[in-house]
């Protein structure tokens, strides 16, 4: 049965970006019924791995990552190496882990003010389609907000793939909802942590931290 095992591929956020900016230059609205434009997108994407990057940069640099939505085993690992060797055991510290994760991750999609992020995106967008406007540096170019709506579909794009655009540090709520979390399931990790924020915050900072390992 080994031939007919699949395997799933990681997905790629840097690649997958360089594609959008690659469908939206070339008016691509569906890539599986438009075959002239799916072909233009495979043969072109390679051409926009710089704005993806770029874009990229734009995030972290006003304090965002992308990361798994659900967490990849090496990200559960180094939440807290010591905690599986306590009272919980591996299994019991994985599940909590994923718990306060989720919980934390959903207080973030459920408040954030996304308006940021579609800034960068929409200035993303409109620099790869008008190399001219990389020459404009004075910032009061406001043409990029009528590319609003293709933001607003890249970051759809990205949580459809499994991720999500997330802070590099916890906010104040995300971690008083893993707190309150800890405190309401009254695990044993709350016994072995305390289920305090400082915890709770390296927690998130540790596994952000192993996002991208394999």
């Amino acid at each position: 049965m080994r031939g007919r095992e699949q395997i799933e591929e990681k997905f790629d956020i840097v690649q997958h970006l360089a594609k959008e900016f690659a469908r939206f230059v070339n008016r691509v609205q569906n890539g599986q019924v438009d075959m002239l434009g799916a072909f233009l997108i495979e043969s072109e994407w390679e051409n926009y791995i710089g704005d993806s990057k770029e874009v990229l940069q734009s995030l972290e640099l006003a304090g965002f990552i992308i990361m798994p939505k659900e967490p990849t085993e090496k990200m559960v690992q180094a939440a807290d190496a010591s905690l599986s060797s306590g009272l919980m055991g591996e299994r019991g510290a994985q599940n909590y882990i994923k718990h306060v994760f989720g919980a934390m991750v959903d207080e973030w999609l459920n408040s954030y003010d996304t308006n940021l992020v579609l800034d960068i995106f929409s200035m993303a967008i409109a620099r790869a389609s008008d190399p001219k406007a990389r020459a404009d540096t004075t910032g009061e170019n406001t043409s990029y907000q009528r590319f609003r709506k293709q933001a607003q579909d890249v970051v759809s794009g990205i949580q459809k793939n499994g991720a999500i655009i997330a802070p590099d540090e916890a906010t104040a709520d995300m971690i008083a909802k893993g707190v309150s979390e800890t405190a309401e399931n009254k695990t044993q990790a709350s016994e072995q942590t305390g289920g305090n924020s400082d915890y709770i915050a390296s927690i998130y900072e540790n596994m952000v931290k192993a996002r991208n390992e394999k």
